[in-house]
């Protein structure tokens, strides 16, 4: 297997400059641990501590137990290519007790300016860029790579702002001392993109190569994650993070962490651009070490999404619980087959409908009898007062790969009646499945394309498996995804919609999680059978009624949104559950006597009613 080389390399600084400001001593073993979580979550590049003076920076002390522990001699040796695993070193003597620990790269470090040099590492400017080409030298005469850092590019804490032409000076004497790259520090985390734009052209025009630089941003004012983004629209490809937004600097008073890892790669991810670290267990790995230190979390996307993972854990334990509470292994909900149409199969469970799209070896592709059957059997179910919820799935691997294209059976590129045709068969069913008065939720088995993705996008809700993508490939066949982008952009937003049907790219179950357009993934089948359950489970505490009138709430939203239409149909909606005979009235009474209420039942309960008559 070919591993796709990132487009993006993050540094993770976290057991470094991470950990080197905590005042409470880190045990030994957290940090190993931490360095051990960082590398299973797919981090290439890791800072692993520094050989420092204990008097300086106390917490990094046992930089000599770190080094000397087999897990980490084991990321030394040569199996460990196209993998880098730096260590910070002060002067000589630090390179000299790295070196015989089998480091094989280590990173020197320079300040711009005056004051913080002589309260960082005790030296003018001139004496810190002697000290670190000393460094750099010896360590290339050993065979051990070395990467430079630039500190305080925008500011001092107490000489004030910083002068381009002393950055500039820094970044070409690491340069030429040998460093492979030059990571440019905003210690105060002053900076905002601008000046990262404005240093970045200045440090180009005269002569640095983009490809030799790094950023390395913190967030003393919030600014850190859009200064890295414009550092990568100027060329720039390396930054360095912390795993939790951990860090900051001991020196520089008033300074916040690093910016956190999990938020650069949750945005270059919803980017599509590659960083090759698994998001999932780097979240994991922030919400760990910020309990093991007892501090709170400070990456935005690593808690948000640790939240949401928590929130579907408890979901998925409650729906199970439900389902089958005096037993070990849940039990299914059970369907019946009502019929089976050409390519699709029709099952019924109480108030719920499900469709199964079946023509698996097609891919699920959608014939133009698939659509008018799909239609027909949708519009009953939306007139039917005993069906509550319609689902949509599919057989096989695929969801559904949009339109049949069939060398004979395909209706695209011919033009005419069939043109005609084939757009009112699509609009139809789209039109008739978004605007259902029931509830409609589509379980993507797998990666959907095209029309498939409109079909998953006009459901209310969705659920996926892991390997499912959605992916709008129709420009690679010199298509547009016409009849569908109205449900795309309502559900994506204009700005996502515009990349994501310009680059054709999939669109994975993750990146659909975290933007909220799934309500769940499930690592396989069976277990997407089970999110499946638990949700038609808790969705027999809604009333059908409620539930058809949110439904009118969010569409008078979308479109009449601010307009009198909004606030007209508002009122209606208002008058209808307030009458005496409507649905509000049984719940409102099962409420004031403290039951529960079972909207299935119910539904179920006057079928049987009128069966009788």
């Amino acid at each position: 297997m070919t591993i796709q080389t990132p487009q993006v390399r993050i540094v993770e600084v976290g057991p470094r400059d991470g950990l080197q400001n905590i005042r409470e001593k880190v045990p030994t073993q957290t940090k190993l641990e931490l360095i051990r979580r960082l590398r299973d979550a797919g981090l290439r590049t890791i800072e692993l501590t520094s050989v420092v003076s204990p008097r300086a920076i106390p917490q990094l002390a046992d930089c000599r137990e770190v080094l000397g522990h087999s897990s980490v001699k084991a990321l030394f040796q040569p199996d460990q290519a196209g993998l880098r695993f730096p260590v910070l070193v002060p002067n000589v003597k630090g390179l000299e007790i790295a070196v015989n620990h089998g480091v094989k790269e280590v990173a020197v470090f320079i300040s711009a300016t005056e004051g913080f040099s002589k309260a960082n590492i005790n030296c003018s400017v001139e004496q810190g860029i002697a000290r670190a080409g000393e460094v750099a030298g010896l360590a290339r005469k050993a065979g051990v790579a070395v990467r430079g850092y630039v500190s305080c590019i925008f500011r001092d804490p107490f000489d004030g702002p910083t002068p381009e032409a002393a950055v500039l000076r820094c970044v070409t004497s690491l340069l030429a001392a040998g460093c492979y790259e030059v990571s440019l520090g905003d210690t105060l985390g002053v900076g905002s993109p601008s000046n990262v734009h404005t240093l970045i052209q200045y440090l180009t025009s005269h002569g640095v190569p983009i490809d030799k630089l790094a950023g390395h941003f913190h967030d003393t004012y919030g600014q850190a994650v859009a200064n890295v983004w414009e550092a990568y629209t100027c060329g720039m490809r390396v930054f360095d993070s912390s795993v939790g937004g951990l860090g900051g600097c001991p020196f520089a008073p008033g300074a916040k962490g690093n910016v956190a890892s999990e938020d650069l790669v949750y945005m270059f991810h919803n980017a599509g651009i590659s960083t090759g670290v698994d998001l999932a267990k780097l979240v994991e790995t922030g919400e760990w070490i910020s309990r093991q230190l007892s501090q709170s979390n400070s990456s935005r996307a690593g808690k948000a999404l640790s939240i949401k993972t928590r929130s579907q854990t408890q979901t998925n334990t409650n729906a199970k619980s439900t389902t089958n509470s005096n037993s070990k292994h849940p039990t299914p909900l059970k369907w019946t087959l009502v019929s089976s149409p050409e390519g699709l199969q029709i099952h019924r469970n109480a108030t719920n409908l499900k469709i199964t799209l079946n023509r698996p070896k097609n891919g699920n592709a959608l014939t133009s009898s698939m659509l008018t059957t799909l239609t027909s059997t949708i519009q009953s179910a939306n007139s039917d007062p005993f069906t509550s919820r319609i689902i949509i799935t599919a057989t096989g691997r695929f969801f559904c790969t949009g339109m049949d294209l069939g060398r004979d059976t395909s209706p695209v590129a011919q033009g005419g009646s069939a043109s005609d045709a084939q757009f009112a068969r699509l609009t139809s069913l789209f039109e008739v499945l978004d605007t259902s008065p029931k509830v409609t939720i589509a379980v993507m088995n797998g990666p959907a394309f095209g029309g498939g993705v409109g079909l998953a996008f006009a459901c209310d809700m969705r659920l996926c498996a892991a390997g499912a993508a959605c992916t709008l490939s129709e420009v690679k066949l010199g298509l547009a995804p016409a009849t569908i982008s109205k449900y795309v952009v309502r559900e994506l937003g204009v700005a996502f919609s515009r990349e994501a049907m310009l680059s054709a790219r999939a669109v994975g179950a993750e990146e659909l999680l975290a933007r909220g357009l799934v309500s769940g993934v499930a690592k396989d089948g069976d277990e997407l059978v089970g999110l499946l359950d638990g949700l038609l489970i808790r969705l027999k505490a809604c009333s059908p009624g409620g539930s058809r009138m949110s439904k009118e709430l969010v569409r008078l939203a979308w479109m009449h949104g601010g307009r009198e239409e909004q606030v007209e149909g508002i009122k209606g909606v208002f008058d209808e559950m307030m009458r005496p005979d409507a649905e509000g009235a049984v719940g409102l009474r099962e409420f004031q006597a403290g039951r529960k209420m079972d909207w299935d039942a119910f539904v179920l309960g006057q079928a049987e009613g009128k069966a009788k008559l």
